[in-house]
């Protein structure tokens, strides 16, 4: 672990200010901001492309990314993961043309280094897409294994790289007459084969190339994927990743996309030593935070939204088996959290609480803390993030709409910043809580059984610290009586406050309580 991440507390007077400034009662106060040196951390996900440019080509670069670190620290992330950065003739860069480089569009490699530097100096760690299940067409190893293919070459080095055939199969393409390949995503996008052990020690070479350079893990893309018929397989590769990458750096964070159910993720995590798999179950209007404000606000039932939040506390925690729970609400694949939320502030914030709650490592996109939404198509999710007023929004090649006002329905980070009870000064408060209470992040979650149905009340511990929860789901203000311990934060998504008087706790709609 870099010595910049070391144990370390930093003096956080701004969660003071901004508290006092959200309408809640903030209790006691919050001093110190407690960053352990352990892999917990509150994750910011960063599509380069469209997060800042520096240098006004219409395209976000990594120098843009390090000029908004202060940014993404101050807003109380502790890492970031960097979609891919490689070479890549598409968009999205899934589909790599050279696994040691920095696509020309993002900077260079000496840039990449700068990134690093800063982030390790300012205590946030940094991982990178790894996409190792398939290449770009255009990638040298495929060029030379089809034409070995084509003049029958075995002897031809690369000619194991991939998977081909001479009649067309399920998930194959087209090459050339009676010469078909892999290609399970799409034609651009052919599979490696990854029982060659050529192409295994190529993927050694490419995680301590990016170890070396100070990366401290990596986002595994499409693990189910990696043997599409094979779950057992994909399990064992992703376990041989992460083996792999510990030669390199002890400390290294594996994180895998596992889009699956929760049955099949916990079969990933039981069988591989990977730290963490995203929390699929929990994202998206129809995951467990989404179906418990549904359940709140449009059925009216608090009293049911509150036990099924709980029972997916309790899920989260129970298939990580021990590891590290990933959830998140949304990511570039699906709809933001600002459209299934129907563009409605306190909903967004409410979810965005509920996720907070949960132990691991929370994963935003870049752009859902000022309420950003698109999932027209695939680019739509991926417009540019709105520092100012005045900023243009970086497009995509494919975004169906230049109409800002389907993807900013909310005003831009620096108008939200001055905005006491913006989206994003919720989302900082949550943040910082999660930093502040060690035990929100790791914690056992422990049902506190109570007459207020509507309100949830439930203690999590780590170590030697318990803290205490309550969530009011209902529309309207709530009531609970109890020795909670001292308040400590107030969490309101509209106007109002927690107010405790003696044993009676009253807590506005939809708003958050913690005790200590």
């Amino acid at each position: 672990m870099k010595k910049s991440l070391k144990i370390f507390t930093l003096l956080v007077s701004f969660i003071m200010v901004i508290t006092a400034f959200s309408g809640c009662n903030k209790g006691a106060s919050l001093l110190e901001e407690n960053i352990i040196d352990d892999a917990y951390d509150n994750y910011y996900e960063i599509f380069v492309y469209s997060f800042n440019d520096t240098n006004s080509d219409g395209i976000g670069d990594l120098k843009g990314v390090t000029q908004k670190l202060d940014y993404v620290r101050d807003m109380g992330y502790t890492g970031i993961w960097l979609m891919p950065i490689c070479p890549s003739p598409s968009y999205h860069k899934y589909s790599v043309t050279d696994y040691k480089n920095i696509d020309s569009s993002y900077g260079t490699l000496e840039d990449f280094d700068e990134l690093i530097k800063t982030a390790h100096e300012k205590g946030i760690k940094v991982i990178t897409d790894l996409v190792v299940n398939h290449t770009s067409r255009q990638h040298m190893w495929f060029r030379e294994a089809a034409l070995a293919h084509k003049n029958g070459d075995t002897d031809n080095e690369y000619y194991d790289y991939y998977n081909f055939s001479t009649s067309l199969q399920n998930g194959y393409a087209v090459y050339s007459k009676d010469l078909y390949y892999e290609a399970r995503f799409e034609s651009g996008m052919p599979d490696l084969n990854l029982d060659s052990e050529k192409v295994r020690a190529e993927i050694s070479s490419i995680i301590k190339f990016w170890l070396d350079r100070g990366v401290d893990g990596f986002r595994l893309d499409a693990c189910t994927s990696y043997y599409t018929l094979s779950k057992t397989k994909s399990i064992a590769f992703t376990d041989w990743i992460k083996k792999e990458a510990l030669k390199v750096n002890p400390n290294a964070y594996i994180v895998g996309e596992v889009w699956s159910d929760a049955g099949t993720i916990s079969d990933y995590y039981k069988s591989s030593s990977a730290d963490s798999f995203f929390c699929f179950p929990a994202q998206s209007a129809t995951g467990y935070i989404g179906s418990a404000i549904s359940t709140a606000v449009n059925f009216g039932n608090a009293a049911r939204a509150a036990k099924s939040y709980f029972e997916s506390v309790q899920d989260v925690s129970s298939m990580a088996h021990g590891h590290i729970p990933a959830p998140f609400l949304c990511n570039h694949d699906t709809g933001r959290a600002g459209g299934f939320f129907g563009r409605n502030a306190a909903q967004i914030k409410f979810g965005y609480g509920l996720l907070s709650l949960y132990s691991g490592n929370t994963f935003t996109y870049y752009g859902d803390e000022i309420g950003m939404t698109g999932s027209a198509n695939d680019p739509d999710k991926r417009v540019g993030m709105r520092w100012t007023a005045e900023t243009t929004g970086i497009y995509p090649p494919g975004v169906t709409t230049t109409d800002e006002k389907n993807f900013y329905g909310f005003p831009s980070v620096q108008e939200q910043l001055e905005d006491k009870n913006s989206i994003l000064n919720f989302y900082k408060l949550c943040n910082n809580a999660r930093n502040a209470f060690p035990a929100l992040m790791r914690g056992d979650a422990q049902l506190i059984e109570q007459s207020n149905e509507n309100v949830l009340v439930f203690k999590k511990t780590y170590k030697d610290e318990t803290i205490v929860i309550a969530v009011n789901f209902a529309k309207e203000e709530s009531v609970i009586e109890g020795d909670f311990g001292k308040l400590q934060q107030g969490l309101c998504t509209d106007e109002g406050s927690v107010k405790v008087n003696g044993k009676k706790v009253t807590m506005p709609s939809f708003s958050f309580a913690i005790f200590a």
